[in-house]
């Protein structure tokens, strides 16, 4: 089975070992220190630019090197530009990043990386999962999307659609457009790739249903 791509951030040299160890059977890792030459927007080329699956960062970014900024920066901008993307935050202090980052439920404390006994196993188990979970769902959302649209395609093409319809399709482009901003193929795993139509089909047809939903509404 096709190991997913995931970036692990900090500025610890140490941490980004313990990742590394962790992880390396679960999946292929792009390890990405961070010091104070560092930018969020190196970062973020560096992230958007490595065909990546998710991402992991460290909240305490400055911690140990003068970076000027922490994670929940990188969290906010790749949410700008992929709000869906699976993305988590690992911290050792949990308090403090909760305090500074929108989205709770994507934060964990660090400690889940030190295993000592069996319960500490399970919890680690647990965390892995919901990554590779993550990215699952985040694919499956980005096919059930292309689904939805191809179906409404093909019964305006055949019999039309209800102005309702015609909304929902428009709704549905901009979420695809969301969570699939780069055009991305979906795992071979999950989606035969050539059951994927093209964004810019996409958007074109959107032009045409935004065309005509204002001279419907002009003409009311």
């Amino acid at each position: 089975m096709m190991k997913y791509k995931i970036a692990y951030i900090d500025e610890d040299k140490g941490w980004i070992n313990t990742f590394y160890q962790t992880f390396k059977n679960d999946f292929e890792i792009l390890r990405i220190v961070v010091n104070s030459e560092s930018s969020v927007e190196s970062i973020l080329g560096q992230l958007l630019s490595s065909n990546l699956d998710a991402i992991v960062t460290d909240y305490l970014l400055e911690e140990n090197a003068e970076v000027p900024f922490n994670g929940n920066k990188i969290v906010e901008e790749i949410k700008r530009i992929r709000p869906h993307f699976p993305i988590v935050m690992l911290t050792s202090f949990p308090t403090q990043a909760i305090g500074h980052t929108d989205d709770v439920h994507i934060i964990y404390n660090k400690n889940i990386l030190s295993v000592e006994n069996d319960r500490e196993k399970e919890e680690l188990d647990i965390f892995k999962s919901k990554i590779q979970s993550n990215i699952t769902n985040y694919y499956r959302k980005i096919e059930d999307t292309n689904v939805k649209i191809e179906t409404l395609i093909e019964k305006r093409n055949n019999q039309g659609l209800e102005i309702l319809e015609e909304e929902e399709l428009s709704k549905l482009y901009i979420l695809f457009d969301e969570l699939n901003p780069e055009g991305k193929d979906l795992p071979a795993n999950l989606i035969h790739r050539d059951s994927i139509s093209k964004l810019n089909e996409f958007v074109n047809e959107t032009k045409e249903i935004l065309e005509e939903l204002k001279k419907l509404n002009q003409g009311k």
